[in-house]
């Protein structure tokens, strides 16, 4: 079962890079309100823009020491879709 938060985003910030392979890759900073504070999460997703819903969930990653439990976003939801649902 999978618990999770769905929170909007209000900025994004992005920052483009190579891989060791040389391979191009953008990481994305969403910030995201939860309960009235400005919080930061990173994701690769790129369809993301203010307004629009973050589906976070809690994950794993690998990291040098083993898994570790992190915040994961799963999706990001335009905001016409969630408006849509509450009409």
């Amino acid at each position: 079962m999978e618990n999770g938060m769905i929170l909007k985003i209000i900025g994004v910030q992005v920052y483009n890079g190579l891989s060791r392979s040389g391979d191009p890759y953008s990481l994305y900073t969403l910030e995201v309100d939860h309960g009235g504070e400005k919080c930061k999460i990173k994701t690769f997703l790129d369809n993301a823009r203010p307004g629009d819903f973050a589906q976070i969930v809690i994950g794993t990653r690998n990291s040098v020491y083993g898994k570790e439990l992190t915040a994961i976003v799963k999706s990001i939801i335009p905001a016409s879709e969630i408006e849509d649902n509450w009409k």
